[in-house]
């Protein structure tokens, strides 16, 4: 495969993980969270096994001897649940920005985890982002916007970017050992299987309509399962600095796709924080 078509690769699972943030600001208003998150990943895991058939590709079973891929598969669950209920009170657009800053918290915590070294460029990453998320969750008033909802669901949106940061740093040994996509499909699977204990003390909402079915087979079809085949394919073949591009644009997709579709706006002051998140991204991908 030419580098080319490698990145393009890259650019359309960042197109396709982008509409996901909007997608399920759409579904929260016909589904509960937590039954939300089960259709999504059973439906997930579901085409992911029909894909591994269609494909005849092997899947290694010892992976499920992995005590490790339990915690994982945890943080993944807690990670969504985190997303899901905090996205009921924030923008699609926000959320996307927040929960990309795993990128900055992974180094440090693979600092400890792995003993992997942090640099000076990351201290001024972490300066920045805390900066700009400052300025994005208050918009500049602080007294007014600390008891909004918007403020609320940035915290829980905020959080469960850490838990994401978890997942990533615990699960880099195992992708050592197993293909990304065995790894994908274990994670979602039993992220369904987590959510289906919550399911009896949540109140039933079953996708009636065609929009929140709709909603469930784009999360599950693109935005679970090819954008991380396109995504795996372009970073194989192009290289992870090149592909580092991926996380701007899935945030500036999100912003268009948000704007376009839910008429999300965002005004100076969050506009400069939402830039200085950014550029602290931009600049640890570019040291890693």
């Amino acid at each position: 495969m030419s580098e080319r078509k490698a990145l393009f690769f890259v650019i359309l699972s960042a197109l396709l993980w982008s509409t996901s943030f909007p997608a399920v600001k759409v579904g929260l208003v016909y589904l509960n969270p937590l039954w939300f998150i089960f259709f999504r990943f059973f439906t997930g895991t579901l085409i992911y096994l029909l894909l591994f058939y269609a494909l005849k590709m092997k899947f290694d079973l010892s992976i499920f001897r992995e005590k490790k891929i339990y915690i994982i598969s945890i943080l993944v669950f807690l990670s969504y649940v985190l997303q899901f209920y905090g996205q009921k009170f924030t923008l699609a657009s926000r959320t996307a920005l927040i929960i990309n800053l795993y990128i900055l918290w992974v180094p440090f915590l693979a600092r400890y985890v792995l003993d992997e070294r942090v640099t000076k460029s990351l201290g001024l990453a972490i300066l920045l982002a805390l900066s700009g998320m400052v300025l994005l969750v208050t918009k500049g008033d602080f007294k007014i916007f600390m008891y909004s909802r918007v403020f609320i669901g940035d915290i829980i949106v905020f959080i469960a970017s850490l838990t994401w940061a978890f997942y990533i740093v615990l699960g880099k040994d195992l992708l050592k050992k197993y293909n990304v996509h065995e790894f994908n499909i274990v994670t979602f699977g039993f992220t369904a299987l987590l959510s289906i204990p919550f399911l009896f003390f949540t109140p039933l909402t079953l996708p009636q309509n065609t929009i929140s079915i709709l909603v469930i087979i784009h999360l599950a079809l693109f935005c679970t399962v090819l954008a991380y085949f396109f995504y795996t394919m372009g970073l194989k073949h192009a290289g992870a600095i090149k592909t580092s591009i991926f996380v701007v644009l899935e945030v500036f997709f999100t912003f268009l796709i948000s704007w376009l579709f839910l008429n999300e706006t965002w005004n100076k002051i969050e506009l400069t924080g939402g830039i200085l998140v950014i550029v602290s991204i931009v600049l640890v991908l570019r040291e890693s």
